[in-house]
């Protein structure tokens, strides 16, 4: 299914893009509708996945547009909102919008993408790319007339080595692997070698086969690693129902990984900004510390609390105060570089994880920051923030310590009224 996604959150990107390859689907991604419709006039889609507020126009607006464009007229658009109210978000939809989907309502993203794939889910589309190790020529070609007449690729190596050096280089599908090998290797020290790596490359199935061994030798290829086994010489029917489930489970796993990762990615990050949350910050602010301690690099943390917040909230309404949220959210992940991480604490407050970053730096940084936000754009009302900053380069590397510093310096700051910075 060609799927398109226009989503300018980068976070939500790459959750959908997680989820979406749960369900074996590879999607385009774009981040405004001027982008979209310029890929639609190149490609056709199937699926068209739109956030409802793009930069240059709503997402109800992109559907319509591309809709209207010849050879989408059967084509699936789901508009993802992070609008909370029901009878809101059935407000959105339209002719050119099949489906309107909470951002975070796992399940029901869950039920509609199972629902649009259940073709895919449940069935073996015949496709595969095969490493083929076969010492024997004769048999090698008997072998790939039939794995080419069942609609797999393939590559043919002769020796172990060869396979492993191509394994290394080259993502396969399955491998079909003759046991007994002219070389230093055989086929178990092929096997056993994909089965010690400590990437999901060792994972790949593997189909053993041979003409010679006996039972306590095929048992032993099966205990140190290959999948199934199949005696030579063997008939086209069998290799290829051996060959289809295989390919099969391996692509049910690879589904049930992916999904699994992208629920686990959105378990960690905060609904309606984008940002990581608490969830994500423990076992994060662990890692990087422990690193910045072994290996004598500064990291700083920033403390940032909204001034006035509730007051927004009050007088604007919780929707400007969420929309409020969502561009200092914005702000905060414009402003970071990819080894730092922005994390909503909960209500208006905010975390800054500062890796290599020494205090000076972090003044800076937050400088930029506080300026940034009291150029927002808001309703007559100025928006400001109050900072804490707290580093290890005072040789603490206790997170509770770091944190408890931080939040008492931002208190500090907020005492002294506000759209401040304390350290």
């Amino acid at each position: 299914m060609k799927t398109l996604v226009v989503e300018p959150s980068k976070t939500y990107r790459l959750l959908l893009n997680e989820f979406l390859h749960g369900f074996a689907i590879d999607p385009q991604e774009v981040i405004d509708g001027t982008s979209a419709i310029a890929n639609a006039h190149e490609n056709k889609y199937d699926l068209i996945c739109i956030a409802m507020h793009l930069p240059d126009m709503q997402g109800v607006e992109l559907a319509k547009k591309i809709k209207g464009m010849q050879g989408f007229e059967n084509s699936i658009v789901i508009i993802f909102s992070s609008e909370t109210n029901q009878d809101k978000l059935a407000k959105m939809k339209t002719a050119q919008v099949n489906y309107i989907c909470q951002k975070m309502s796992l399940d029901k993203l869950k039920t509609l993408f199972a629902h649009l794939t259940q073709d895919e889910l449940i069935a073996y589309d015949g496709t595969g790319h095969i490493l083929f190790i076969e010492d024997h020529l004769t048999q090698a070609k008997v072998t790939m007339a039939m794995l080419a007449e069942m609609g797999l690729t393939f590559e043919h190596f002769t020796s172990a080595e060869a396979g492993l050096e191509a394994f290394e280089n080259h993502d396969y599908d399955l491998v079909l692997l003759d046991i007994v090998l002219a070389g230093k290797k055989d086929g178990v020290d092929f096997i056993e070698e994909v089965r010690a790596r400590q990437d999901n490359k060792m994972f790949t199935p593997i189909l053993a086969i041979s003409a010679s061994l006996n039972d306590s030798q095929r048992i032993h290829a099966l205990k140190v690693g290959a999948s199934d086994f199949i005696n030579k010489p063997f008939i086209q029917a069998e290799l290829a129902a051996r060959l289809n489930n295989m390919l099969l489970t391996q692509r049910l796993y690879q589904q049930v990984t992916l999904q699994k990762q992208a629920l686990e990615q959105m378990a960690m990050t905060d609904q309606l900004t984008g940002l990581y949350n608490r969830h994500f910050l423990v076992p994060y602010i662990k890692k990087a510390l422990s690193s910045a301690q072994r290996y004598n690099n500064p990291l700083s943390i920033v403390m940032i609390d909204l001034d006035k917040f509730k007051c927004i909230n009050d007088e604007l309404g919780h929707g400007a105060g969420d929309k409020l949220l969502c561009d200092i959210a914005k702000l905060l992940k414009d402003n970071c570089r990819n080894e730092d991480a922005a994390i909503r604490l909960g209500g208006d407050e905010f975390l800054l994880v500062l890796p290599h970053c020494s205090l000076e730096q972090t003044k800076f940084k937050t400088e930029t920051l506080r300026q940034a936000i009291t150029e927002l754009p808001s309703s007559n009302r100025q928006i400001s923030a109050s900072f804490g900053l707290s580093s290890t380069e005072q040789n603490n590397f206790d997170f509770e310590a770091l944190f408890s510093m931080a939040d008492a310096a931002a208190y500090q700051a907020k005492m002294r009224g506000g759209n401040d910075i304390s350290y």
